[in-house]
């Protein structure tokens, strides 16, 4: 396997410290954080930047030296997971919007002209976000991963004719900050089952993945 140069947001912890920590040794891993962190590892590059600010993008990507085959749209928010729909707090709706949706399309923005042919952006989305699926609670949440998969379909049918595919892909509960204790899949469990998206030649595009079987949207 050739190397690759992997755009991952929202790499400093959970899900996203673990894809910097699988792909670091053999691909040139570039991975955004909000604040400053001391322990970036060895092959992986760190810049700060907040997806919800395109000043703090385009700064960010303005270091960018190579193009990109890989980005994944791993940063996202999970701010009100017990709260009943009617009680909701519409701006945290519109934070976690600003974050979960738009922050993808962002960066997707800026990052798209510098990828190579044959590229790939995968948006992490959840189960939560499923139309097919729907329970009750955390509609910020729900709102955005719903969002974030109609973004993921539309993207691919306007890229596809670049040779650039897109996918979004749930996850499943993982033992996180976001996912809690009692998730029942560890970090390491759950960055392996992204692989195939990032490296699998059968993967097609414009699809919602589990485990690297496409699900219902």
């Amino acid at each position: 396997m050739s190397q690759k140069t992997i755009f991952i947001t929202g790499g400093n912890r959970g899900i996203g410290r673990g894809l910097v920590d699988r792909l670091c040794n053999k691909h040139h891993v570039i991975f955004t954080s909000r604040k400053h962190i001391d322990d970036v590892p060895a092959g992986s590059t760190c810049l700060i930047m907040d997806v919800t600010n395109d000043s703090s993008i385009k700064q960010a990507t303005q270091q960018l030296t190579t193009p990109i085959d890989i980005l994944i749209n791993n940063a996202g928010i999970l701010p009100d997971y017990q709260t009943p729909t009617l009680e909701s707090d519409i701006a945290i709706i519109e934070q976690t919007f600003s974050t979960n949706t738009l922050g993808p399309l962002r960066v997707s923005k800026v990052i798209v002209p510098k990828m190579n042919e044959g590229g790939r952006i995968i948006n992490i989305s959840s189960g939560m976000g499923q139309l097919s699926d729907m329970g009750s609670g955390a509609i910020a949440y729900r709102l955005s991963k719903t969002s974030l998969n109609a973004l993921t379909r539309v993207l691919h049918n306007e890229l596809k004719a670049k040779n650039i595919s897109v996918n979004c892909l749930c996850p499943g509960w993982v033992k996180t900050d976001m996912g809690g204790p009692n998730a029942h899949r560890s970090i390491e469990e759950s960055v392996e089952k992204i692989m195939p998206l990032l490296f699998d030649e059968s993967i097609q595009g414009g699809l919602f993945y589990r485990d690297a079987q496409v699900i219902d949207w």
